[in-house]
C-alpha cells in the first residue's frame, strides 16, 4: 500500500491554531507551546498549525532557524506524544528538514502512524481529512487557487536553490537581510477586516470539494455556509491569542474558541 493511502480523522479534542506571526515583539505562540508542554493546556490528541506561525521562517535560512530555535525545539518535543500537522504558509515554508517527520506504515489491518510532525507544503494543500462520521474536510493555510502570476511568483520564492543562494548572501552580509525582513514585519498590521469577505470567498471556495473547509491566512475569524459547504476561517492568533478545540456534538464537528490568556 502507498504510504499515504488513507484519510486521517480529525479527533475529538484536537487543537487548531493559525497565524501567530511570531517575532521579537510577539511570543504568544511560544507561550502556547510551553502551556502544551507543561500541561497547563490539557494534552490534545492532535495539533493543527495552519501556517504563518512565524513572521519569517525558512528551512534554508540559518538566521531564522536560530532565531526561532526554542519554538522548533518545543514543537519537536511535543510531537513525540501528539500528532502535529503543519500547513506551510506564505511566511513559513520549506520546513521539512526542521522537524521530526511523520512515518506511516500498513500493519495489515489499518494504517499506523508515528507521532511526529507532518508538513504540508503549498503543493500538498488542500489536504484531505475526515470527521468521525466520515464527513470530508479539506484544510489549507489559504494562499492557494491564486491567479497564475501570483501563484508561480510565490512558488519561485520557495525554490530551494534560490533560498540557499539567499542564505549564503545573507550570511556573507552578517544576516542583514533576515534582520531587515523580521524588523519590517514587526510593523505589519495584522488586525483588519475584509469588506464583503463572504462574497469575495465565493470564487475561492469553488476550488474545494469537501463538506467542511478550514483555512487561516485571511485573519477574519468567520464561519459561514456557502455552496452547501461549511467554511471556517480562523482568526489571527497574533491578534486574539485564541485557539480552537474540536468538539463533536451529535457527530458534527464544532470548533470551540479558547483563549491562551490565563494559561
Amino acid at each position: 500500500m502507498s504510504e499515504y493511502l488513507y484519510t486521517p480523522i480529525i479527533k475529538d479534542g484536537a487543537i487548531f491554531i493559525g497565524d501567530a506571526h511570531e517575532n521579537v515583539n510577539r511570543d504568544g505562540f511560544l507561550k502556547f507551546l510551553h502551556a502544551i508542554d507543561n500541561g497547563k493546556i490539557p494534552e490534545p490528541p492532535q495539533i493543527f498549525l495552519l501556517g504563518d506561525m512565524f513572521d519569517f521562517l525558512s528551512g534554508e535560512s540559518e538566521y531564522t532557524i536560530n532565531f526561532y530555535s526554542e519554538h522548533l525545539r518545543l514543537i519537536n518535543k511535543i510531537s513525540e506524544k501528539i500528532e502535529i500537522f503543519y500547513f506551510e504558509g506564505n511566511h513559513d515554508f520549506r520546513l521539512s528538514n526542521l522537524f521530526n517527520k511523520t512515518r506511516d506504515f500498513w500493519d495489515g489491518h489499518e494504517m499506523q502512524s508515528y507521532k511526529n510532525v507532518k508538513i504540508y507544503d503549498i503543493s500538498a494543500q488542500p489536504a484531505n481529512f475526515k470527521t468521525i462520521n466520515e464527513e470530508r474536510v479539506q484544510i489549507a493555510h489559504g494562499d492557494i487557487f491564486l491567479p497564475f502570476i501570483d501563484k508561480y511568483a510565490l512558488r519561485f520564492l520557495r525554490v530551494r536553490w534560490f533560498l540557499k543562494f539567499m542564505n549564503a548572501l545573507d550570511k556573507f552580509l552578517h544576516f542583514k537581510i533576515s534582520k531587515a525582513i523580521l524588523a519590517r514585519l514587526t510593523k505589519k498590521n495584522l488586525d483588519y477586516k475584509i469588506p464583503n469577505f463572504e462574497e469575495l470567498m465565493s470564487r475561492h471556495l469553488r476550488g474545494y470539494n469537501a463538506n467542511i473547509i478550514i483555512e487561516g491566512h485571511y485573519h477574519q475569524g468567520k464561519q459561514f455556509n456557502i455552496y452547501d459547504r461549511f467554511y471556517i476561517n480562523l482568526p489571527c492568533f497574533a491578534c486574539e491569542q485564541s485557539y480552537f478545540v474540536v468538539e463533536y456534538a451529535q457527530q458534527k464537528l464544532n470548533l470551540l474558541k479558547m483563549s491562551l490568556k490565563g494559561h
